[in-house]
């Protein structure tokens, strides 16, 4: 219950900006020594508050002025600094802290999927949640509802799911584990700053399982890697734990510590994933048995695990979003990240009897995972589809009944596939505008293709270089129909559950990166990478119907060639 009677409750506009900053530059100054009365009472000035604001939306709004000024605050400190320019003592004694910040909703499966299957609560932090988590996860592990020892996390833009891998029924044509949604995490107030408390609860929540021998809570290594960044919020490159969506482990093998550029990928995705293939890359072709394990972490100089005496380097690579390429921000993880990964492993495997008993294909990220609000189209494209059926911009709106707008370069995508559809378009790609050189990321090594990797099913290329001996033309589509025959097989393995004789490791397809880059570079040529839409065709695949969409929607890496030396 509030201390203050909301009778009683102060109002920010009986407190004059001076006793407001004068409130604010005490509270963030502690945190901040060089935020003078001055920078308080610029920062008053900007808020503009009004009467019977709600202090969360001051306080996101001051987050964002702080953040300006390069004063990165957390979610809970800024409510409290908006309480006091409310004139509350904190945010604790503010009227408004009574009301539920997050909401738990929970899918029971203990006796089929009834409309009473689905159970709501709601929270007033992360704090008050951590309670209720765990004692949810007792009931779905007494009820065997954890069935491989394990409780997934996954984060998404303004929600975090929960769910449980289930191994598949002995007849079914696919093999591979299948997800069942648990529960889910969302906010009431807001995304922004929502996970800031997160942290700390599910902290807790994994010690309880994993500690207690019940289950493994995979996943939650990339929101504390995040969180734990000392990053400033704002600044390009910058992660923090919003980026936890777009994040995931990379293990890497580094026969020489002095040369980077020796080592090669290992695995990709979270904890379980990355543990397991570091197994499964160690196995003895031959026997098909791993070896017994030793792994240690060096006390001083970089993070590292060293397995059986060869060297490991964890890798935190987070992937921000971009029009064409994505900008990847990688930190090494130091000694006591490494540490605790460790221990975490040697938890798990207790957990699951000496073995893993469940681990991702892939981990789906938020980049690339959507559907974007706009496409950039080939107006020269669109223009001769509408002329080759006889239309005009406004004879196609007449015709099909859409809604008119300008025939612009970035066009709504709904606008975009139903153009598609209705004009029965049989090359669709064609309609998305190809990125300039410009836009593009040159490839000097193979980060950006190994990232880009699991989220992409094919390639395609621009106009070759004018000139190009047949010899070197033939040896470039070559190149690029083995990577791009490489991806098939990967999307088959991850998507359908198809099993080979057995399990290859990850690493051998990690490798195609470098095989292309290297096989460019041998034929004297540089490499511009970039990602677009990938419409592919359903028919055959899906029964015939007029209704039906035509095509899956998925993402081709797109490439183009200079001569070695060409300046652009």
């Amino acid at each position: 219950m509030p201390l203050i009677d909301s009778a009683a409750a102060p109002n920010p506009n009986q407190l004059t900006p001076e006793v407001q900053a004068a409130a604010l530059w005490t509270f963030v100054q502690l945190k901040a020594p060089r935020f003078s009365f001055d920078d308080a009472l610029d920062v008053v000035n900007e808020l503009k508050l009004r009467e019977g604001e709600d202090p969360r939306t001051v306080a996101q709004r001051l987050r964002k002025t702080l953040q300006a000024r390069r004063i990165a605050f957390k979610h809970t400190h800024a409510l409290h600094a908006a309480s006091r320019l409310a004139g509350y003592s904190s945010w604790h004694t503010n009227e408004h802290a009574d009301t539920p910040r997050l909401r738990f909703t929970t899918l029971d499966r203990s006796e089929g999927l009834t409309p009473e299957s689905l159970q709501m609560g709601e929270f007033k932090s992360w704090d008050g949640l951590a309670t209720e988590l765990r004692r949810w996860t007792d009931q779905l592990y007494a009820r065997g509802q954890l069935p491989l020892g394990v409780l997934a996390l996954k984060f998404a833009d303004g929600s975090v799911h929960f769910s449980t891998p289930v191994p598949p029924d002995k007849d079914s044509p696919n093999q591979q584990a299948q997800f069942w949604p648990l529960a889910t995490v969302t906010p009431l107030l807001g995304k922004d700053g929502w996970l800031e408390d997160a942290p700390p609860a599910l902290e807790k929540l994994r010690r309880h399982l994993e500690e207690n021998g019940q289950a493994v809570l995979d996943g939650y290594a990339v929101l504390h890697l995040c969180a734990s960044t000392a990053d400033h919020k704002g600044i390009p490159g910058s992660v923090g734990i919003a980026d936890a969506v777009n994040t995931e482990l990379v293990l890497i093998r580094e026969d020489d510590e002095n040369d980077p550029h020796a080592g090669y990928e290992i695995a990709r995705g979270d904890e379980l994933t990355c543990w397991h293939q570091l197994e499964l890359s160690l196995r003895n072709d031959t026997t098909d048995e791993t070896p017994v394990m030793s792994i240690t972490v060096p006390d001083e100089g970089n993070g590292a695990w060293f397995v059986n005496g060869i060297r490991y380097v964890w890798v935190l690579e987070t992937l921000k979003p971009h029009e064409y390429v994505p900008g990847r921000v990688h930190r090494f993880l130091g000694i006591l990240d490494c540490v605790r990964l460790l221990r975490r492993y040697r938890l798990t495997k207790r957990i699951h009897g000496g073995t893993f008993k469940h681990h991702e294909q892939t981990k789906n990220i938020g980049y690339l995972s959507g559907v974007p609000e706009t496409y950039r189209v080939d107006l020269h494209f669109l223009l001769h589809l509408l002329k080759a059926a006889n239309l005009t911009a406004e004879g196609y709106f007449e015709k099909f009944g859409v809604e008119p707008l300008p025939m612009q370069d970035r066009l709504p995508v709904g606008f975009v596939f139903q153009l598609l559809q209705n004009l029965k378009v049989e090359k669709p790609n064609l309609m998305f505008a190809k990125p300039n050189i410009s836009e593009m990321e040159r490839v000097d090594d193979d980060g950006l293709l190994r990232a880009l990797m699991p989220r992409i099913d094919s390639v395609r290329s621009g106009v070759l270089p004018r000139g190009l001996e047949e010899e070197r033309v033939k040896e470039l589509h070559k190149a690029l129909e083995d990577f791009g025959s490489s991806l098939r097989v990967r999307m088959m393995t991850a998507g359908n559950g198809q099993q080979t004789e057995k399990e290859l490791p990850y690493l051998l397809y990690a490798s195609e990166a470098e095989q292309l880059r290297t096989t460019v570079q041998d034929l004297g040529l540089t490499m511009y990478a970039a990602v677009m839409p990938n419409l592919l065709s359903t028919k055959g695949l899906v029964p015939d119907s007029p209704d039906a969409w035509p095509w899956a929607l998925g993402h081709a890496l797109f490439v183009r060639f200079e001569r070695q030396g060409d300046v652009q």
